[in-house]
């Protein structure tokens, strides 16, 4: 034992566990920014469900369909324009009461609702609404129609 320096040795042990303490930090940072990350992208992806397919707080009828209304059937489909269908958009009562072609909507059933086939490529009868469409309807938008539709097209 005659060569051992007990000072040395002390100072070795408190380097040592330095080193590790340093190393344990790390590691626990990296889990810790780890953690946020993963509770950050969750968050994101229920904001994502919520509107896609679930949050009926977040598809409202008022919020999103209504807006949908104004800026695609509302230019026709208005008591004032006198359309030809009878049917005006303008309110969920009048939307629900429907024209001469029945309902539009029927409630959780968005493949046999009228709405939904009018605003596809080859509706059941007439032109595919909206007439003065370039293109195909919006798919993003057809599909929160058809969301709010299948979960009863409720006023709220």
């Amino acid at each position: 034992m005659a060569g051992i320096n007990g000072a040395k040795i002390r100072k070795h042990i408190f380097e040592l566990s330095v080193r590790e303490w340093q190393r344990a930090m790390i590691g626990v940072g990296c889990l810790a920014l780890t953690l946020v990350m993963v509770g950050f992208r969750h968050q994101q992806e229920q904001r994502k469900d919520s509107t896609a397919s679930g949050d009926s707080s977040a598809l409202t009828y008022h919020k999103t369909i209504l807006p949908i209304f104004k800026k695609y059937c509302l230019p026709c489909h208005t008591e004032d324009q006198m359309n030809p269908s009878h049917l005006y958009l303008d309110n969920y009562d009048d939307m629900m009461r429907g024209g001469k072609h029945g309902a539009p909507v029927i409630p959780g059933q968005p493949d046999s609702s009228l709405l939904v086939q009018k605003l596809q490529k080859t509706p059941p009868f007439g032109d595919p609404m909206p007439m003065k469409r370039k293109g195909q309807f919006p798919p993003d938008t057809l599909k929160i129609i058809r969301d709010w539709i299948k979960r009863g097209a409720k006023e709220n």
